[in-house]
């Protein structure tokens, strides 16, 4: 097996895997089984977009006045031309339109991918790039994956594009090498970040994916079954199971064990597997998602008690629906009932929606309530009663209702882009209001880099439900797969025991991988099953060797087309035409060139007989055929039929 870049490929007992992702938790495989080539995820890196200024929404006066970097060896004019980059606390930051990084394009022919699985609606937010390098395949995903995955694309979309914004060209190789040493670390790999898509690019990328259900059976061209299994993580994800005759591959993506709105995580299913792909785990292996919430709700209430306001940058998805509902629950046991909740986000309403939509992927305690009948999620009956309201942007409507001290969710996490960026402005200089991040995918420091000095309070509270080092470890212990590939950074180094937590601790072998790597996975089954026809099994006479014990030899064509294995009889040898005339002289030769002397030709009703050996045979040629008589020894009768063919022409 092979992985690139997390991707993996199976051919002879072997599958290559190639990563292509660039951090662990934003998995991008490829795989190839029985011929079949497989992408597994394609998640897109947002963290680069830390390294750019922020997109305001209205023009700030603060932010604007923040100083831009001196580049070395540029002369004042040329500094001028080049006012991209501004320095702020040691920390450069691009003036531009903010990029994204890709996986990675080197390593893979996109056009010989032949299938797309993805996991979970963040799992799949560079598809629209790779029609860019010529992939054509299919792509799957649960409904619900498809559905809030463009939500995610379409806010992302709305918050880099709804103001103009120019994009600079800051990548050129002088302007790069006259930055400070700060920017070296940061600024890497510069060449694979790109513009994100537009809105026709989400519409056309959207259109092929095929949504399905859980435990449903995929056939990938006769030769792979690959099956969505629930991960647990948030609402439609899923781990793949693929199988082939012989051998089971499993992928094991964001997964939890903790009980939340998914449906819980299904292990039976991947028990024993040949190969397990793990990779997603946690960014906060530390932080207990309840204890995170437990603090938040109390740093919360210490900040609205006492007049202030509470900003929660987050993705309109995932998460995002339990902590409504605990936030809810909270206000009310603390006395703050009359506190109103906005989150804003151009998907706020649909993604609201398709929270209670999808009820059939919801745990069995949310699914039961849609027979009473009630919403599976407290959120609609909130919204009806006034106490939650979303609203698209900040302009608008939000005007007529907006009142403090209240809770805003709203994005980007990253605080470069979005609804957020606002009230950073307008809270950041009052020590009253605090910032609470709860995504652990972005580091919180980097991101209120650019709102220095900041008088607002700021908590990292990561709620991350994605298992941890320790689960994971126990599900490894539970799983026994045969070989297990995972991402470097999760695998213990020199310097860990056997018992640390910070790290995989696994008790079969494994492979590393990372950014552009590619591993080869020897399989436990070399075999391949084939199918006999009845044609050729008819022909099949088994004889007793040993008491008990039959056999016999078997000859066959074996043809493979699309995935199956069949063994037909051989095919009878087409009769070959021959052209041309045999003579007795040119036999006579022949056999005195082979030794034979004893040779008598005779001539009879104008027919040419050659006797040979005494008359142990003799050759009649008569016009239009050649006959040979009275021939009892096969050697010879086998010589004589080769040297009247060889003056025959074959066609």
């Amino acid at each position: 097996m092979e992985l690139v870049s997390f991707l993996l490929y199976i051919l002879l007992g072997f599958f290559p895997k190639y990563c292509l992702g660039s951090r662990p938790w934003q998995p991008c495989y490829v795989i190839r089984v029985e011929g079949v080539t497989i992408m597994l995820d394609c998640t897109l890196d947002l963290f680069e977009l830390l390294n750019f200024f922020p997109l305001p929404l209205v023009y700030s006066e603060r932010l604007s006045s923040t100083p831009f970097c001196e580049l070395n060896n540029f002369t004042s004019n040329e500094q001028s031309e080049n006012n991209i980059f501004r320095e702020i606390i040691g920390r450069i930051l691009i003036d531009s339109l903010p990029l994204v990084r890709i996986p990675e394009t080197k390593l893979v022919d996109f056009s010989m991918v032949d299938v797309l699985l993805i996991s979970n609606c963040f799992s799949f937010l560079s598809l629209p790039y790779l029609f860019e390098f010529g992939f054509s395949g299919k792509v799957y995903a649960t409904e619900p994956t498809k559905q809030l995955g463009r939500q995610l694309m379409e806010e992302l979309c709305e918050f880099l594009y709804r103001l103009p914004t120019p994009s600079k060209n800051w990548r050129d190789e002088s302007i790069l090498q006259s930055l400070p040493e700060c920017a070296v670390k940061t600024l890497t790999d510069v060449n694979s970040w790109k513009s994100f898509y537009k809105s026709d690019d989400i519409t056309s990328a959207i259109s092929i994916v095929q949504g399905i259900s859980y435990g449903q059976k995929l056939d990938l061209f006769g030769s792979v079954q690959a099956t969505a299994l629930s991960s647990g993580y948030c609402l439609g994800s899923c781990n793949w199971l693929m199988e082939t005759k012989y051998s089971k591959i499993g992928y094991v993506s964001s997964s939890s064990t903790f009980t939340t709105h998914p449906c819980p995580m299904e292990r039976q299913s991947l028990l024993s597997c040949d190969a397990l792909i793990l990779s997603s785990l946690t960014n906060a292996p530390s932080a207990n998602p309840d204890t995170m919430l437990g603090e938040l709700c109390t740093k919360m209430a210490t900040t609205l008690r006492g007049g202030g306001n509470v900003l929660i940058p987050c993705y309109p998805t995932g998460v995002v629906y339990d902590l409504l509902e605990c936030l809810h629950t909270f206000l009310d046991n603390a006395g703050l009932v009359g506190v109103p909740v906005y989150m804003i986000s151009p998907v706020a309403k649909n993604s609201l929606s398709l929270a209670n939509i999808y009820a059939e992927w919801l745990c069995e305690a949310k699914q039961s309530k849609v027979y009473q009948p009630e919403h599976p999620f407290p959120h609609a009956e909130f919204i009806k009663s006034g106490r939650l309201k979303h609203f698209p942007n900040i302009y608008g409507d939000l005007g007529n209702v907006y009142q403090t001290p209240c809770v805003v969710f709203a994005g980007h996490p990253s605080l470069r882009c979005g609804d957020a960026v606002h009230f950073m402005e307008v809270w950041g200089s009052s020590s009253k209001n605090s910032v609470i991040f709860t995504e652990p995918g972005f580091d919180y420091l980097h991101a209120l880099t650019p709102y220095q000095p900041l008088n607002m309070k700021a908590f990292y509270f990561p709620i991350d439900p994605c298992m941890n080092f320790f689960v994971a470890n126990k599900l490894l212990k539970e799983l026994q797969p045969q070989v297990l590939i995972t991402p470097t950074d999760y695998l213990p180094s020199a310097a860990q025991t056997q018992k640390d937590t910070t790290c995989l601790q696994p008790e079969m072998p494994f492979y590393g991988v990372k950014r552009g790597s590619v591993v080869k996975v020897e399989l436990a089954s070399k075999y391949k099953k084939i199918e006999m026809t009845s044609e050729l099994a008819s022909t099949i006479f088994p004889q007793e060797i040993n008491p008990g014990v039959m056999a016999t030899s078997l000859s066959g064509l074996l043809t493979i087309r699309s995935g199956n294995n069949k063994l037909h009889p051989l095919p009878h040898p087409k009769p070959k035409n021959l052209w041309g005339h045999t003579n007795a002289q040119s036999l006579i030769e022949a056999l005195k060139e082979h030794g034979i002397t004893d040779i008598v030709l005779d001539k009879k009703n104008n027919q040419d007989i050659v006797q040979i050996l005494g008359g142990k045979a003799s050759v009649c040629f008569n016009d239009g055929e050649t006959i040979i008589q009275n021939c009892h020894d096969e050697k010879l009768r086998l010589l004589l039929k080769d040297m009247l063919l060889r003056q025959l022409i074959q066609l």
